[in-house]
This record gives structure tokens, sequence and C-alpha cells, in this order.
């Protein structure tokens, strides 16, 4: 698929969507509460329609491929910091962070 069409593609699902939540978005009229001296009894009871989401169908049918991504990325991120732990300890020691930064100095021509 080329671009255009990938881009127009994502225009109609986008639109579609759109679409459907607000066909089932219910307008919900404003009213100012008044407050009245005699309480009024309700005899009918109103029964509310449950609000279906297009967002919440597709994150249940993608909840495999968020845990993982989820997991990968803790992965990444608990490396990273082992990396930069690591780092700091060697240039307590060594001092090797420095003598690394005036290596990238000369050789980059850096002032």
């Amino acid at each position: 698929m080329s671009k255009k069409k990938k881009d127009k593609f994502k225009k109609q699902i986008k639109a579609q969507i759109l679409e459907q939540m607000a066909r089932s978005e219910t307008p919900v009229p404003a009213s100012t509460p008044t407050v009245s001296p005699m309480p009024i009894m309700q005899t009918d009871v109103i029964a509310a329609k449950p609000v279906q989401s297009v967002v919440s169908d597709s994150t249940i049918q993608n909840l495999p491929q968020i845990k993982y991504d989820l997991k990968k990325t803790a992965i990444v991120i608990a490396v990273l910091a082992l990396i930069i732990v690591a780092l700091v300890l060697l240039d307590q020691k060594y001092n090797i962070l420095l003598s690394f930064g005036d290596i990238l100095f000369r050789v980059l021509h850096i002032q």
C-alpha cells in the first residue's frame, strides 16, 4: 500500500469510529437542578442502556500484544539502568568516563 492509500485508509477508519461513537452517544439535556421544598416521587424506573465503545473492543483484542510490549519495555529499562549503574561504579573505581571523554574530544576535535 502506498503512503497516500494508507493515509486515506486511516482517515476512513477514523471517520467510521467517530460515526459509531456519535451513534452510540445519547445527548444529555443540560438542565440546572432546582431545589423543591416538596420531594418528587418517581414511580417509573428508566433502564440505563449499556454504552459500548469501539476502543474497549479493540483494547481487549490487543491485550496480549500490549502485555508483551510492556514486558519488553520493562526489560529494556532495567538493562539500561544496570548499564548506567555499572558505568558509575566503574567510573568511581577506575575513572574511565573522564578518560573516555578526553579521547572523544581529541578524536572529534571538539573544543
